[in-house]
């Protein structure tokens, strides 16, 4: 990578500090509803699990968005944030990707021992390929202009 590419990356990058800032809370609130959603899928609240794990997806595309619109058309916060209620449906879709990768990267601790190697490995690619989907929802979004009724 040129020096030339590599300054112009960062300065895409940092211009729009606003954008990166609002998406680091996202994740952040995307951790907290992971753990929680963690604790009421291990328990008989399984419902509320799911729904907060639904939930935790929505805000990690919304980070993902976020951070990648200043290299579409919405460049600033005030241009790109009205993005994350403009694309709910996409949103929830992804987030429900989101969701099922993630129990099946948390089926990694319940499939641990020597015997199940396979269905670890097999649980493991699966739910990284579920994630990334949720990632591409995020960043397809950040390049499609809607529709303007």
């Amino acid at each position: 990578m040129s020096t030339e590419m590599y300054r112009h990356v960062l300065t895409t990058a940092f211009k729009n500090w606003h954008n990166l800032a609002v998406g680091a809370i996202l994740l952040g609130l995307n951790v907290f509803l992971v753990s929680s959603a963690n604790s009421f899928l291990s328990t008989t609240q399984t419902l509320q699990g799911w729904v907060t794990m639904v939930i935790a997806g929505y805000a990690f595309i919304a980070a993902i968005y976020l951070g990648v619109s200043p290299l579409g058309e919405n460049t600033t916060l005030t241009e790109a944030f009205p993005g994350v209620f403009d694309h709910f449906k996409s949103f929830i879709v992804g987030g429900l990707f989101y969701a099922v990768g993630q129990f099946f990267l948390g089926q990694q601790r319940i499939l641990s021992s020597g015997d199940q190697a396979i269905a670890s490995a097999l649980s493991l690619v699966i739910g990284g390929a579920l994630t990334l989907v949720a990632v591409l929802v995020a960043v397809s979004a950040a390049f499609t202009r809607l529709k303007s009724k």
